[in-house]
């Protein structure tokens, strides 16, 4: 259990998940023939879940990318993007990853900021679970991402 203090956040950002796998019934819509590449147009059903977070603005522009979709957020003055891409391929399953915005250096360091992005992390989980058409809901860190053999967790925080 951490103790609280002035280490607290950092400790528990460091300590929380920020990938997670999950299966939803959304079609995967890809960027051009048989590429494997999530389209931005097919990403619609994920930003309707993104809106349920309280406060939290959705830049309605989403960004493409070589192995999937950006969506740019906004909450408590801070600036976060969230990666959304099909894992593992062909089985409607879904990998998305919260993070703190390319550009915001200052904002990874503080407290405010730290706090923010677990606070997001934590109310995206909360839609997940409430979403009768998602399942298999699986947390890891970003470190466990590359291993074959990594487990996952139920929830984004620390067990």
């Amino acid at each position: 259990m951490l103790q609280s203090g002035p280490w607290t956040a950092f400790v528990s950002l460091r300590l929380m998940r920020n990938n997670v796998t999950f299966r939803h019934p959304a079609e995967f819509i890809s960027s051009s023939e048989n590429d494997g590449i999530l389209a931005t147009r097919g990403a619609d059903w994920f930003v309707s879940l993104l809106r349920r977070i309280d406060a939290l603005s959705v830049q309605s522009e989403l960004c493409q990318e070589d192995w999937g979709v950006v969506i740019f957020v906004e909450r408590g003055g801070k600036r976060f993007w969230i990666g959304l891409s099909q894992w593992p391929e062909g089985e409607q399953a879904w990998l998305a990853h919260f993070h703190h915005h390319s550009f915001a250096w200052l904002q990874r360091r503080s407290a405010a900021g730290r706090r923010e992005l677990e606070r997001l992390i934590v109310d995206f989980h909360s839609v997940l679970a409430s979403e009768p058409a998602v399942h298999n809901v699986a947390w890891y860190h970003e470190s466990d991402m590359g291993r074959a053999e990594a487990q996952g967790s139920a929830t984004p925080n620390t067990d």
